[in-house]
């Protein structure tokens, strides 16, 4: 939901675009306007990039070699373990792609993902972070600027629904709507330090609320229903992309230290979530969602942190995060910190590296067969002058 905003008097310079109190649209009224399409096939590949923190003091040339090294190396992967013609389908960015930028770097970032869109043949859909809150713009212009994109799948209208990046990319038959939906691919802004004038000091975490929960589940039905209508299935699984970790993150990683056989997790997690167990709107989008097929559940936020875990039969998760803006964890083999003894333990690595890179998500099913099966791999991408250090782990 758009809001209205203040504009500070010393940002003269800076563009803004102000949303006006018009009629509010009831989205229950309007489902189908937050849906895009896309074509399904086996192997459908997602790169979760997140945290990337462009900001006043990046310089886009340094920040753009990098992302060229990891979009480069994802497609080199997917081309030399799924065959010639496979590629990056979908890009999902989750959250802070800034902090505290201005409108020159959102502009250059935007360019350069329509730009690398049209050599590699994706789209990319756009999540709110904390950060993405706080830059020298008014959010609402941001919001305009993606959805303006050519190849960007960004959604926000003047609505009755909490948030701002909240829409659905349906894996089609023959990627048209209307069509069997195969799985459903959820965006949804989890309220991160809401702020909606430029430059706000106010810092508020929050999490996915329930109407957006109720928003997923008709969704859902809609889909189902139509799926039903058409012959399909009626149990469409389903993968959600979001920013702020929810609390069943801190429940499952409490319950792992006390028993580590009781769930299947791997990689890293060097730091808290976000404001697990201090949280001010308590969410049940998780267990609502895993009820109705919900595969995996992929966040940011955490630096330092990629942990993944399985609950019941979802999987969990942090994206690696990506880029050389702002802070992240630096893995020492010869530390004795058993969480990073651990980590290194379950990726196998034998040499120091630093945790950014990226995450790949690839749909395995058949098109004729769809199980709710994906595999997940992590990244880790690291420049060197020696030679790049480059590692695939499998979850």
């Amino acid at each position: 939901m758009k809001k209205n905003a203040k504009v500070f008097p010393l940002l003269l310079l800076t563009p803004f675009v102000l949303t006006s109190c018009g009629q509010v649209k009831k989205y229950a009224e309007h489902l189908d306007d937050y849906v895009f399409t896309m074509k399904y096939h086996k192997n459908f590949n997602i790169l979760q990039l997140t945290d990337i923190h462009w900001n006043i003091n990046s310089s886009t040339y340094e920040s753009e070699k990098y992302m060229d090294k990891v979009l480069a190396e994802a497609n080199k992967h997917i081309t030399a373990t799924q065959g010639a013609g496979a590629k990056i389908d979908l890009v999902e960015l989750t959250g802070d792609m800034f902090m505290l930028a201005n409108a020159y770097h959102v502009d250059s970032f935007i360019k350069y993902f329509e730009k690398k869109s049209e050599e590699y043949g994706f789209k990319y859909a756009s999540i709110w972070g904390n950060h993405d809150r706080h830059g020298m713009y008014n959010p609402n212009w941001i919001a305009e600027r993606f959805a303006k994109a050519k190849n960007s799948l960004y959604y926000e209208p003047n609505d009755d629904l909490y948030g701002r990046s909240n829409f659905m990319i349906n894996l089609t038959a023959d990627g048209n709507k209307g069509s069997e939906v195969k799985w459903q691919i959820s965006n949804l802004d989890s309220g991160a330090s809401f702020s909606e004038t430029a430059l706000s000091p106010f810092r508020d975490y929050d999490y996915i609320r329930k109407d957006q929960t109720e928003w997923w589940i008709s969704e859902y039905n809609k889909a189902v229903v139509n799926n039903q209508n058409l012959g399909g299935s009626d149990d469409i699984p389903g993968i959600a992309y979001y920013h702020i970790p929810q609390e069943e993150n801190q429940k499952l990683y409490d319950e792992v230290q006390k028993n580590p056989t009781s769930h299947k997790n791997k990689f890293f997690k060097l730091e808290g979530f976000a404001d697990n167990g201090n949280e001010k709107y308590a969410s049940n989008f998780l267990d609502e969602a895993k009820q109705r097929n919900l595969k995996g559940a992929f966040m940011g936020h955490a630096h330092n942190v990629d942990w993944t875990v399985t609950w019941d039969d979802l999987v969990i998760g942090l994206g690696v995060k990506t880029g050389i803006e702002l802070y992240y964890a630096h893995i020492d083999t010869k530390s004795e910190d058993p969480d990073m003894k651990k980590g290194l333990a379950d990726t196998g690595i034998t040499e120091n590296f630093d945790l950014i890179g990226a995450s790949l998500v690839t749909i395995t099913d058949e098109e004729s067969n769809i199980e709710g099966k994906f595999d997940l791999e992590h990244l880790y991408l690291n420049e060197r002058k020696g030679g790049d250090f480059v590692a695939w782990v499998k979850y």
